[in-house]
């Protein structure tokens, strides 16, 4: 099943790459990732993203993490991922600061260099009550690339 999701990747990724050069002054050619037949798996590994754990203290467990896009689109060295999604952060019972539910959205915008199978450019935006919390770590912004970039690898077969 792995081989087949990193071979659909593989052709829509070489697709992208092959339209760009083809028709360098044609706007970006972008799709929704969420319209594949494969957005099932891939939906699977963006759910493992645990951004709530990453505050010391509480909220400190994800509650829901629910994408509600993620295009995909031609860019000048490679392909550029936009994702969106809703986030609910709780406290654990054993958070030292116990708090109601708090929502966010968060906006993930990454660069990839297909044939590397590396990113190359990344940022992340939170925004509402989780967002004012995580916004302010400065290794969210590490910690979810560096996550994006296991999972890349993942697929591409390097781990």
């Amino acid at each position: 099943m792995r081989r087949r999701v990193l071979a659909t990747l593989k052709t829509a990724f070489l697709s992208i790459i092959f339209i760009a050069e083809l028709c360098p002054t044609v706007e970006a050619a972008c799709w929704s990732a969420l319209k594949s037949p494969e957005w099932p798996q891939l939906a699977a590994s963006i759910a493992t993203i645990k951004l709530c754990e990453q505050l010391p203290g509480g909220p400190d467990r994800t509650k829901k993490f629910e994408v509600t896009a993620v295009d995909l689109c031609t860019a000048a060295n490679g392909v550029s991922i936009t994702a969106k999604a809703s986030l609910t952060c709780g406290s654990s019972s054993g958070a030292f600061i116990q708090t109601p539910p708090l929502d966010g959205r968060v906006v993930a915008t990454v660069t990839l260099d297909i044939g590397a199978c590396r990113i190359t450019e990344s940022n992340i935006d939170i925004s509402g009550e989780v967002g004012d919390l995580l916004s302010s770590l400065p290794q969210t912004q590490q910690f979810a690339r560096s996550w994006a970039q296991s999972r890349l690898s993942h697929l591409c077969g390097f781990q």
